[in-house]
């Protein structure tokens, strides 16, 4: 299996690169549809579709970028999508369109800004194979 130093996965934020940031992680789910009996000798037995599929992602980081933390506000608050991108240096990735779910900010006396941000997929996600 390809191994990927963190630092080579970025997140781009409708084709801009965040800079600032230190970790991030994604999420792909499916829940399956349970439809175990009584006839089903205690085994769990589901539909071979799952009901729901999903992908969910964090960013965090630290960044003196005003024009930045203003966006990450203003979506936050209007609930307005945006393109999320997890390149690797390879070329591999996810993509799709994202909605923010929680957003927070924490501004110190020596003027950094460090945020956390969450937020989920809205429709399927893309995945692009690296070289």
């Amino acid at each position: 299996m390809a191994r990927h130093n963190g630092r080579s996965v970025t997140v781009d934020w409708d084709a801009v690169t965040i800079v600032g940031v230190q970790t991030k992680a994604f999420e792909l789910t499916a829940d399956y549809v349970d439809v175990t009996t009584d006839d089903d000798d205690g085994w769990a037995t589901y539909l071979p579709d799952p009901g729901k599929r999903g992908m969910s992602f964090t960013v965090g980081g630290v960044t003196e970028n005003q024009v930045f933390i203003a966006e990450l506000t203003k979506v936050s608050i209007s609930g307005e999508p945006f393109e999320i991108n997890l390149p690797t240096a390879t070329g591999a990735g996810l993509s799709g369109t994202g909605l923010i779910q929680s957003f927070s900010g924490k501004a110190d006396h020596d003027g950094e800004y460090s945020f956390e941000m969450s937020g989920v997929c809205n429709g399927a996600p893309t995945y692009a194979a690296g070289t």
